[in-house]
């Protein structure tokens, strides 16, 4: 993965400017596709720290950042339909930065696909997510659900609350047909229909085949495409002079 890696320093992200972080901000592309066809979906900004633990307000402000990646990638025509992730505490927080970003770029929102996530234990505001919710669908943005738990069943009141277009599980650690089978039977019973389910972390030909074989729609994961580096207009620019390129960190965050 380290090719297909983007990474800039988290200096920026630091609370007090004469103690910069040290560590960097990760991303990568996340091929979509289908299992059962040569249907693409869509194309998943995938974000994570390397060398720190980001407080919640810094993972806020990294998730609103790709969102502007994500979105300019689109502009471009670096990508038919991009994905990224927020967290419920990102848009609870981050609600008017998330549908100005939004706004900027009226005519690509439909080919955006947002993943939500997170605790309702922690949550402060549900109609703050569902108001986003509604927005995304007015601009005909698909919708989805990321699953943490490990099985869909344990996850019925976020599933209730965001009433997703789709829903993304890692990949079972068994090789159990039965346990793969019931996985996406409980996901069906859970209100998501199996061909529009994503299967991440596909990294052997027999996860694949269990996956398909239990009616999955979708997968992720090096058995699946390899994934790949954010084009350098979306990372902030080309590099020039041997210098990395500007991270998004930097962009005005509301």
């Amino acid at each position: 993965m380290n090719a297909a890696t983007t990474r800039w320093a988290a200096a920026p992200l630091a609370r007090d400017r004469n103690h910069p972080l040290e560590g960097n901000v990760c991303a990568t592309m996340w091929p979509t596709r289908s299992l059962g066809g040569r249907k693409r979906w869509f194309d998943e900004l995938y974000v994570w720290t390397e060398g720190f633990d980001a407080s919640t307000t810094q993972r806020a402000r990294i998730q609103v950042a790709a969102l502007d990646n994500a979105l300019r990638m689109l502009e471009n025509e670096e990508s038919d339909s991009v994905a990224v992730t927020l967290s419920f505490g990102t848009v609870e927080r981050h609600m008017d930065a998330i549908v100005q970003h939004l706004q900027r770029y009226p005519l690509v929102v439909h080919r955006l696909a947002v993943l939500l996530r997170g605790s309702q234990e922690r949550m402060r505001s549900k109609y703050r997510i569902r108001a986003l919710i509604d927005y995304l669908h007015t601009g005909r943005s698909a919708v989805g659900y990321r699953i943490t738990e490990p099985r869909a069943g344990m996850e019925m009141r976020g599933l209730d609350l965001v009433q997703p277009d789709f829903a993304k599980v890692l990949a079972p650690a068994s090789n159990r047909e039965e346990f793969w089978t019931d996985f996406v039977s409980e996901a069906r019973i859970a209100g998501i229909a199996p061909e529009s389910l994503i299967v991440a972390g596909l990294e052997t030909e027999r996860q694949v085949e269990l996956a398909r074989a239990a009616g999955a729609g979708f997968g992720q994961g090096t058995a699946v495409r390899p994934p790949f580096r954010l084009p350098a207009v979306a990372a902030g620019g080309p590099e020039a002079d041997g210098q990395a390129p500007q991270s998004p960190l930097l962009s005005p965050l509301v």
